[in-house]
């Protein structure tokens, strides 16, 4: 009778070698699987980092660019305003289209 308790606890202990076995064989080929994962996050968030720092330098040329236009449209409604002194004066200059024939 004592052979067939020591033949479960073989079988026992077997399956558990053949379960750490396994167990060992999955996590060894994980584990370079799970660095390639972490070398891609970390390279995935220099992109980002990256990336928000071109956002950030695009946006303040943004703003810087909005004020140059300010500028420009100040300078536009001047020179439209000159203009128009210019037409004015031409018109009192030649009040008619046609010239006059000796």
């Amino acid at each position: 009778m004592a052979w067939v308790y020591i033949s479960i606890a073989v079988g026992a202990a077997g399956f558990l070698i053949w379960i750490i076995i396994e167990f060992l064989k999955h996590s060894s080929t994980l584990k370079p699987k799970a660095d390639r994962a972490r070398l891609e996050i970390r390279e995935c968030e220099m992109q980002i980092e990256s990336e928000l720092a071109a956002a950030g330098e695009t946006k303040q040329e943004v703003e810087e660019l909005q004020m140059e236009i300010g500028e420009l449209e100040k300078e536009l409604t001047e020179t439209g305003k000159k203009v128009e002194e210019y037409r004015d004066r031409e018109r009192r200059r030649k009040p008619t289209k046609f010239k006059v024939e000796d």
